[in-house]
Order: C-alpha cells, then structure tokens, then sequence
C-alpha cells in the first residue's frame, strides 16, 4: 500500500508540474505572438506616418519616448531596460512589458494581463486541490486494495495457525479460490499429504520396531539368567554378564529412542528410583576401561539421592555423558555431582574445542579427537528436548569437559 500511495503521489505531482508550466509556456508564447502581432503593425503604421495615432485598447498601452511630451510615459516603464518584461505588478493590475529600441526612439508595448494571471492563479488552486483530492482518493483505495488482496493471505495464516501437530488429513486449499493464494493452500496440502505418508509408515515402523525388537532382547535377556542359575563358572559367568548388560543397555536404548520418536507416549513410565545407584551401575559397566586407563572415579551424589522420572532415559543419557569422559580419559579424573537439580559429569581429560560445541549435538557429528559414531550426545540431547531437560557441555578448568543436565527431581 506504501508502495502505490508513494508511486501515486510521485506521479500526480509529476503530472501537476507539467500541466503547470506547460500553461506557463502556452501564457508566454501567447503573449510573444500578440506583442509581436501589434509591433509589427505599429511599425508599419509608423513607415507610413509617422505622426501617425497609436491604437490603443482597453489592454494595451503603446508608448513612444519621442511623444512623451504629449503622452507621458509611467515612471515605471522608463526604468525599464530594453527587452521582454513579464509579469509586473503594479497597484492591482499586472502587466507584460515589450521595450524596442527604433531609431533615436524607444516603443514601450504594456499589455495588461491581469485576468491571465488571476486565470493562472486559479488554474494553480485547482491543480492543487485535485492533486489533494487525487492523493486522498489513492490512498482510500489503496486501503481497501490491500485489505482485500491481503485477506486471503491473513485466512491463509489463520488456517495454518490452527492446526495441530497432531493432525492428519488436513486440507485448506477448499477454503481459497484458484489464484495465488490457493495454489499455495494446494501445494501446502500436497506437502501435508506426503508428511501424513511419512509420518504412518514412520508409526508403523515404530510399532514393528517395539514388537520385532524387543521380543528377541527379550528371549536373550531371559535365557541368560537361566543359564546364569544353571552354571557356577567364573568364565561362564563373565560372558553371561556382558550378555546381560549389552541386552539391557539395547533395551534401554530401544525405549529412549522410541520414547522420543512418538510424540505423545502413551504409557507413563514414570518411576521414583535411586539415582546413586543408577551411577554406580554405569561406572561399573565400564570398570574394565576405567581401569586400563586408570582413571579416578568419584560419585560424590548422596547415597539416598532420588528422581521421579523416566528411569531408561536418565540411563541412556548418563550412560552416554561418563562413557565418553572414560572415553577421552588417560590418567584423569571423573567427578560426578549434583547441585540445585543439575547433574554435572566433570573430567579432566580431553577438552573439546570451542569451535566444537556448536555442532556437538548434531547427528553423526565426531570432534578430532572422537572414536565414537556421533549418536551418542545426539540421541541424549532429543531425549532432553523430548522431556524438556537441559543439556550443555563446556570447557571447564581442569583441561577438560564438563557435561551439566538439568531436570525436576
């Protein structure tokens, strides 16, 4: 609407501007032709007689210096030097002077021009009132252009403003007309239809995932806890371990990532549970790495500590955050603490990189120094955005990282 009003205004005064002087230049070239009209004819009454009478009408006056003794020439055409005068004011009247030397005389022509000029006075009101007039008008109209140009652009917003993430089957382009606006409504409906297409076979896959998966971690889980009470061998039971805890730890891992790939889960999974001891079960698991590295361990959380959470998601994600301190660890330190609702997992091992931490969290992204498949940080970073947790990781002044998550006890 700025736009037009702007280009309108720049128009109407373009064409105000022109209309005026192009008045301007009709007025002079007018009043050159009558002046050069009546010279020539006083000229040539002159060659004729030149005693001759001047003509004179009731707009113009003809002077002679020669005469003056017998007609006077006004104190204001005398000052007046040879040449074309336009527009001199005088009492009321205004008047175009022509001043021609002839001879040892000088003709003074006065043409009065005082309705010109009160035409051209008037003609100047009326242009500028129709351009008020016009710039009024233009930008009424330009108002209600807008409005009505713009309207299915604000239904437009009004209708994607309402939906839901979670609805299926939506089509807007029934409420537009065939113009611009409604094939953007058709192809917006053409994108929702291929996401309702993803988004099934992406439930679909979910569905099979927690049956096809589960169902055979579950057999494993099962039959090595048989085998377990069945065999009294160290090296037996060694291996059955690391079988048990790698079933665990993929259970674990299939309820975080299907926790986070359904939006709205349907089963609460809520439990109040000791979170000491949850630690204490990881740093175990990696015990061996730990000690190969000799790495020092401090779980300094109070024994009694609890969350009432989802206990396999705090799981995957601490599991995740002391595994890759123990990771990037050779002769350091691991502490883990919890102050004010935020658990803190500090080493001084391996610092990562300023430059880093902005992509830390991306999918399959690996810093320098990374041997892991950069899935990690990123599946405990969806877990805490799912959950509405924070997650950071900074440089800390160990040398090395320090990982801080944030949740409601």
């Amino acid at each position: 609407m700025t736009s037009f009003v702007l280009a309108s205004v720049f128009i109407l005064s373009l064409l105000s501007i022109v209309v005026y002087y192009s008045n301007e230049i009709l007025e002079d070239d007018l009043l050159s032709k009558q002046t050069d009209f009546e010279l020539r004819h006083i000229l040539n009454l002159l060659a004729l007689d030149p005693k001759a009478v001047l003509p004179k009408s009731a707009n113009l006056n003809i002077y002679i210096s020669s005469r003056e003794a017998t007609q006077p020439i006004p104190e204001y055409l005398a000052e007046l030097a040879v040449g074309v005068h336009h527009d001199i004011k005088i009492d009321d009247k205004a008047y175009h002077v022509r001043i021609v030397p002839k001879g040892d005389d000088i003709i003074y022509l006065q043409l009065d021009i005082t309705e010109i000029e009160r035409s051209e006075a008037l003609l100047s009101l009326v242009l500028l009132i129709a351009w008020a007039v016009m710039i009024i008008l233009v930008f009424i109209i330009s108002r209600f252009l807008s409005k009505k140009l713009s309207a299915p652009v604000a239904e437009l917003s009004r209708q994607l403003s309402r939906i839901s993430p979670d609805q299926r089957g939506i089509q807007i382009s029934d409420h537009f007309e065939d113009d611009e606006v409604g094939r953007i409504a058709q192809a917006f409906d053409s994108y929702t239809r291929k996401m309702d297409d993803y988004v099934e076979k992406q439930a679909a896959f979910a569905a099979m995932a927690s049956h096809e998966l589960r169902s055979p971690l579950t057999i494993i889980k099962t039959s090595a806890d048989l085998i377990a009470l069945q065999k009294d061998d160290a090296a037996i039971d060694l291996h059955l371990d690391k079988i048990q805890r790698a079933s665990s730890n993929m259970a674990n891992m299939i309820h975080a990532l299907l926790a986070v790939t359904r939006d709205s889960p349907t089963d609460n999974v809520d439990e109040n549970f000791n979170l000491y001891s949850v630690i204490d079960e990881i740093i175990t698991a990696s015990s061996a790495e730990i000690h190969v590295k000799q790495i020092k361990v401090e779980n300094n959380l109070d024994c009694d500590i609890s969350v009432n959470t989802d206990k396999t998601l705090v799981t995957v994600i601490l599991s995740n955050l002391i595994r890759n301190a123990v990771r990037h660890g050779q002769n350091s330190m691991i502490r883990i603490e919890m102050k004010a609702d935020i658990l803190s997992v500090t080493d001084s091992g391996m610092a990562i990189d300023p430059e880093q931490l902005n992509n830390i969290f991306k999918l399959g992204y690996r810093g320098q120094n990374s041997q892991g498949y950069g899935i990690g940080l990123y599946i405990s970073k969806l877990i805490c955005d799912h959950k509405g947790w924070s997650l950071q990781l900074e440089k800390n002044d160990l040398g090395g990282t320090t990982a801080s998550v944030g949740f409601l006890r």
